[in-house]
């Protein structure tokens, strides 16, 4: 045996069975950063969640040289439907395979909690660890292998189950948000399924988010934003799917010279606007780019103040946002607790209201209604108007046919405001379900990105903001000693976000076990 070879040794007193003491090798600390994924999807139904864990299995397993193994939930739900009484009939059409599975997981979110078949994934991952995933250096030790595999989980449906799998695998887990304009779903699925209008419809507004159970309902709208990475998926043939998938991939196994789009690039500034906003109810950003792709104002919902502008941490005593103002509270939910007790008020003294009705039964049935959607009472301006406005206030040009970039959808009290500065187009991350943008301008804002004359709302496709400076700012080697960019393989490359397979006082125990060594090297010298 080496020097060399000795060096990485050390007698941890342990013996084997004929009683000889044995050594074992120490792997050094960056030996233990795993190359294991899982990637979850999520997506409104009819978007092509199962297609593109079609596209990441051939990408995978061709170029990368991974082990795919696949999750559908919806098996599982087949799969655990009698834990709750239930079972899927053999004679049913698609749509109404649909509708049973949507309510059969219903109930085993209610039954047995809201992450329950997440857990069942995980439970199947463990399974598979468990028959092929440890090593076992020496007696009563069990050390994780390194394991070239990734995970499909196909599809999410509710934030529990994103919220177990995030906390279980934490920066291994990458979501993928799969999306479809409305009108390419709704074609998908009739061409595919054996229902009528009104079951397509109820089917799709079911798995966006069932506002009947919106605790043990599936609730895609909840889960779709929190994405760390949106591909849009419309076209007949899967060629766009497949390079979006491509350069994703690209990025998180560290292609040497990859640097955000033109929408990543003004998405994260507006990203990092909504960072500055200190209002109690969300956090919002908006950035507007003209025609030709500069940046040219930013926004946040915010409170206004004297002379231009929007107080800022800087003010100190002077800053009267909500959190520091008077009540320190939402006056936007302070006003509408005023409307539900003068509606009270007027019921009752009208005598129409029995009379064990009290304030409270009253407020929760109006909380049913559109009142509750109420945003006039609002001390902010919202992003979109603030980065308006900073554009007018600079005298910038540019705002006439130019994008804004928001990281919620625009409400319509901002959707009139875009339409008459003359903006062509917006780019948004989250839903929000208060707007009424399209229904009260229907005539001038679309959500199809081909319609002319019309302002345009798009969903936001490719890297997460949130990811931006964790995927293009690492420190890659981009150029080898001849000057030439660096050699990349793919078969070979690991993920760039660095995670160990061990806890924190495993890699304690690796630093200590290198001491010794690096104590002798140095006394050579």
């Amino acid at each position: 045996m080496s020097a060399a070879e000795i060096s990485t040794l050390r007698v941890v007193g342990s013996v084997n069975q004929d009683g000889i003491e044995k050594a074992v090798r120490i792997p050094r600390l960056e030996e233990r950063i795993t190359e294991e994924l899982v990637i979850a999807l999520v997506g409104p139904v009819g978007s092509g969640c199962t297609e593109t864990y079609k596209q990441l299995d051939k990408i995978l397993g061709a170029d990368y040289g991974y082990q795919v193994y696949y999750y559908k939930l919806s098996d599982f739900i087949s799969r655990e439907a009698p834990l709750v009484g239930e079972k899927i009939p053999e004679l049913l059409s698609p749509a109404q395979r649909i509708d049973r599975l949507q309510s059969i997981g219903d109930k085993l979110r209610e039954t047995h909690g809201n992450a329950y078949l997440a857990a069942s994934a995980i439970k199947q991952i463990a399974a598979l660890r468990e028959k092929e995933g440890f090593d076992e250096p020496r007696p009563n030790v069990r050390v994780p292998k390194k394991l070239r595999q990734i995970h499909v989980i196909d599809s999410i449906k509710h934030p529990e189950e994103l919220r177990l799998l995030r906390s279980t695998y934490g920066d291994i887990l990458w979501l993928i948000g799969v999306f479809a304009p409305l009108e390419v779903r709704n074609r998908r699925l009739r061409s595919s399924k054996d229902s009528d209008e009104s079951s397509l419809s109820r089917m799709i507004q079911r798995d966006y988010c069932e506002e009947g159970d919106r605790k043990h309902g599936q609730d895609v709208r909840a889960v779709f934003h929190q994405a760390d990475f949106f591909v849009r998926n419309e076209q007949e043939n899967t060629k766009d799917l497949k390079e979006s998938l491509e350069r994703f991939l690209e990025i998180i196994f560290g292609w040497p010279v990859h640097t955000p789009t033109r929408d990543e690039s003004l998405m994260y500034a507006a990203h990092a606007e909504a960072a500055k906003s200190a209002c109690l109810s969300r956090q919002v950003g908006a950035a507007i780019a003209s025609e030709k792709g500069e940046l040219i104002g930013l926004g946040r919902n915010d409170v206004p103040k004297y002379d231009g502008g929007l107080y800022t941490e800087e003010d100190g005593r002077k800053d009267h946002r909500c959190h520091a103002w008077q009540e320190k509270c939402c006056h936007n939910d302070k006003m509408k607790g005023r409307l539900y007790q003068q509606i009270f008020e007027k019921l009752r003294d009208a005598k129409l209201l029995a009379p064990e009705a009290s304030q409270a039964d009253v407020a929760q049935a109006v909380k049913k209604t559109d009142v509750k959607r109420l945003i006039e009472y609002s001390r902010a301006v919202h992003a979109e108007m603030d980065a308006i406005t900073a554009v007018a206030r600079t005298h910038k040009a540019g705002l006439l046919g130019g994008t804004l970039y928001v990281t919620t959808y625009p409400c319509h009290s901002c959707a009139r405001h875009i339409v008459a500065s003359g903006i062509h187009k917006v780019v948004f991350i989250e839903p929000y379900p208060k707007s009424l943008a399209t229904d009260l301008h229907y005539d001038a804002v679309s959500e199809n990105e081909n319609e002319q004359g019309k302002v345009v709302f798009l969903q936001f496709s490719g890297m997460a903001p949130k990811n931006i400076l964790k995927l293009f700012n690492i420190g890659l080697t981009r150029k080898g000693s001849d000057g030439t960019l660096t050699r990349y393989d793919k078969k070979t490359a690991s993920p760039v976000v660095k995670v160990s397979l061990d806890d924190y006082p495993t890699h304690e125990q690796l630093v200590v076990a290198e001491l010794p060594e690096n104590e002798e090297r140095t006394a050579h010298r």
